[in-house]
């Protein structure tokens, strides 16, 4: 099934999912049994493609959860106009946490520098929303439930390598960062840019505050392959 753009829906969902940084997360009421519980929540996406969160142990989400684990997850890709023209995006799943944090952490840390250190100071606990089902919504009359296979895809990086490229890339390539911000449209002006993260289907520059997917211009599977398309964009 395809939407309006001619897109297949499950490309157009994995654009969702890629693009936002922060969603509202349904998880249920300890408080309040029977009753769905909201919170906005930042998260990125892991090695495998789930999304990770950073939960404080005092928050409401995080006791509901501990609770029952069966949480959902729902994005908006814009709010701009008529909301029901809008593409969203839910995912149910599981919420487990991670036991050994240490390389989702970094990964993390760099989508949101100013939560570093929060899991080893402060009570903060990361999870992992393993992704049962998802429903896509491309707008009025055009949706579908997709399963995780359609929509969600592994770095084909490890933690390690895609920490070495994105050092690199902040080090010594600062100006490139820049001009894929003119490619895509985001303004710069005064602000930082820095990349927080790189895997087969693109890379997420971090602009002052706000972070921002740039798709590659061809899927990599390799560091070779990246650093190509990478001067490919520098060079247009």
């Amino acid at each position: 099934m395809s939407d309006s753009a001619g897109r297949s829906l499950e490309h157009s969902a994995q654009q969702v999912l890629r693009q936002q940084f922060a969603g509202v997360l349904s998880t249920h009421s300890v408080e309040y049994p029977g009753y769905p519980f909201g919170s906005v929540v930042p998260f990125c996406l892991d090695e495998s493609g789930q999304p990770l969160i950073l939960i404080s142990g005092l928050a409401q989400h995080t006791r509901n959860l501990v609770a029952n684990p069966k949480v959902a997850l729902t994005l908006l890709e814009k709010v701009d106009g008529n909301i029901q023209q809008d593409a969203r995006l839910t995912l149910l799943a599981d919420a487990v946490e991670v036991a050994s944090p240490e390389a989702c952490a970094e990964r993390y840390y760099r989508h949101f520098p100013d939560t570093r250190g929060y899991h080893d100071q402060l009570d903060f606990r990361f999870f992992r929303l393993k992704v049962l089902q998802l429903r896509y919504i491309a707008g009025f009359g055009r949706m579908q439930w997709l399963a995780p296979d359609d929509v969600l895809l592994g770095n084909p990086f490890t933690p390690e390598r895609e920490a070495a490229m994105v050092g690199h890339m902040n080090e010594d390539h600062a100006d490139a960062l820049r001009r894929y911000c003119d490619q895509a449209d985001i303004d710069h002006t005064g602000k930082e840019v820095t990349m927080a993260g790189m895997d087969g289907q693109g890379m997420t520059l971090r602009v002052g505050d706000c972070l921002h997917f740039i798709p590659f211009e061809r899927p990599v599977t390799t560091a070779d392959q990246a650093r190509s398309v990478l001067v490919d964009m520098a060079r247009r």
